[in-house]
């Protein structure tokens, strides 16, 4: 016999699962923030830094070689959207990054013909990121196999693994352009860096036609190269300051000193009056004849309250500085991997060169210093570059492949 009154409680309940299911929210999409490259002699290393990645593969193709990986219920940051990037790297030629469809993301990797060994792929917490190594064939040891490091593993307290020199074989020191330094002969190395963000304050230091503050973009760059010298160098790494306050030059590299820093690093931006002029421009401690570098000298230190009576002691300090050597090396390192990378990334850079300054931020300190003009605010095009996230990190990547350049001259990098 029909029931209807039971037909009707059936109906009534499948109505209302319906409209549970309905009301279920999908899970929103993970999404790539941030992304950083480190090129080491054995492998190529990407990682991602994104939201929680719920799934992801990787295929390999041929003709040409490629790589690629797909990452599922997730999209790019605009910023990143159909970026490509060319590598000078054993395997790698170049990675490529497109949004395969509204909830995948594609990233291609460019393979040089058969260089490939084999790649990794990690997911790391606490940030969430996924590392991506691949391997070349021509990384063997004397044995015949691949010379492969230690796995990235989240260590104690979820922290990432860092790509440390502190397990590679023993390498003697290479010379500077004037030789073997006490610092070379000793076979000294660094384990902590001091970043100092220029201005701060009441001295905002440059300003940008758009009302871009150089102490602000000074101090967001600081705080992007400690993270990268931290989770990728293994170094211990801190700021002379962390927030918008005033700070005397001669207390910066105080600081320094006092927590016995391995090397002090003061991160500026230009300004010119050619208001076309980009580029890059690495300063080291010493005397100059050039009226332009001694303008800006004179500009960078406008803050200083050091008097006329202490300029004895102040140019007996540069003339007895016996880090004068080490300054210019890690300037070079820094200005020439900096200039490169931007070069790479972004087109033609003019490249101001390396130079002596009387610059008063690095006359006190007692190791290495250098101070680097990372771009110009003057000009409106590297302007608009520096209000976005991802030409900082193009910056302090830069930065950071200067210093493994510099370290591993002294025989302490891989």
């Amino acid at each position: 016999m029909y029931n209807r009154s039971g037909f009707l409680a059936l109906l009534i309940l499948a109505l209302v699962t319906l409209a549970m299911a309905g009301s279920v929210q999908p899970q929103p999409l993970a999404e790539i923030n941030d992304l950083r490259y480190h090129q080491h002699p054995d492998f190529f290393r990407l990682v991602l830094t994104l939201t929680k990645v719920r799934e992801y593969s990787a295929a390999e193709l041929s003709q040409p070689d490629r790589l690629y990986l797909d990452i599922f219920q997730a999209r790019l940051n605009p910023s990143l959207q159909g970026k490509s990037f060319k590598f000078d790297s054993p395997c790698v030629s170049e990675l490529r990054l497109a949004q395969r469809n509204p909830t995948t993301i594609r990233i291609t990797f460019e393979l040089k013909a058969g260089t490939k060994e084999k790649e990794k792929i990690y997911y790391l917490k606490n940030p969430d990121r996924l590392v991506i190594d691949i391997y070349h064939r021509e990384a063997l040891t004397a044995a015949g196999k691949p010379a492969v490091p230690a796995e990235p593993q989240a260590a104690a307290g979820g922290q990432p693994a860092k790509d440390t020199a502190e397990n590679q074989p023993p390498r003697a020191a290479s010379p500077t352009t004037a030789g073997y330094s006490l610092v070379r002969q000793l076979g000294l190395g660094v384990k902590k860096i001091a970043l100092d963000p220029g201005h701060g304050g009441t001295d905002p230091g440059c300003l940008s036609p758009g009302g871009l503050k150089e102490k602000e973009v000074a101090l967001d760059l600081a705080k992007k190269l400690k993270s990268i010298l931290e989770t990728q160098g293994g170094f211990e790494v801190f700021l002379t300051r962390e927030t918008d306050v005033t700070l005397p030059l001669e207390k910066r590299t105080k600081l320094a000193n006092d927590r016995q820093a391995d090397l002090f690093i003061s991160i500026h931006l230009n300004a010119s009056p050619r208001k076309n002029r980009t580029g890059v421009e690495t300063f080291y401690l010493n005397f100059s004849p050039d009226p332009a570098v001694n303008e800006l000298a004179a500009r960078e230190n406008a803050s200083s309250s050091k008097n006329i009576r202490e300029m004895k002691q102040i140019v007996d300090k540069i003339v007895r500085n016996t880090r004068y050597e080490e300054s210019r090396a890690l300037a070079e390192k820094i200005h020439h991997q900096l200039l490169g990378h931007l070069k790479q990334q972004f087109g033609p850079r003019d490249d101001l060169g390396v130079k002596g300054g009387p610059f008063w931020v690095l006359i006190g300190s007692d190791m290495p210093s250098v101070l680097v003009e990372v771009s110009h605010l003057s000009n409106t095009k590297e302007e608009e570059a520096l209000k976005t996230d991802f030409y900082r990190e193009a910056i302090a990547t830069g930065l950071f492949r200067g210093i493994i350049e510099y370290v591993k001259s002294l025989g302490k990098g891989s």
